[in-house]
């Protein structure tokens, strides 16, 4: 339920940056830039917590095995 907090954030700042870019005096890229990083560093995140989860879970699993061996001799 976390990555919802920063699912709303992202949206903030990529939004507040795309106004930025088109409205502001500045360059659109720049703007466009922030708001894609942004985006893209919310997916690297959220793709991490899965992978770990599955490291994590796989790890439990070779325990379990581990010790049902052990527990079999």
């Amino acid at each position: 339920m976390r990555w919802i907090f920063w699912f709303f954030v992202v949206n903030v700042v990529s939004f507040v940056a795309l106004m930025k870019g088109l409205i502001g005096d500045g360059n659109m890229f720049v703007g466009a830039f922030i708001a894609f990083a942004a985006w893209g560093l919310f997916l690297r995140a959220i793709f991490a917590s899965q992978e770990n989860k599955r490291k994590m879970k796989n790890r439990e699993q070779m325990i379990d095995e581990y010790l049902r061996q052990q527990l079999r001799k």
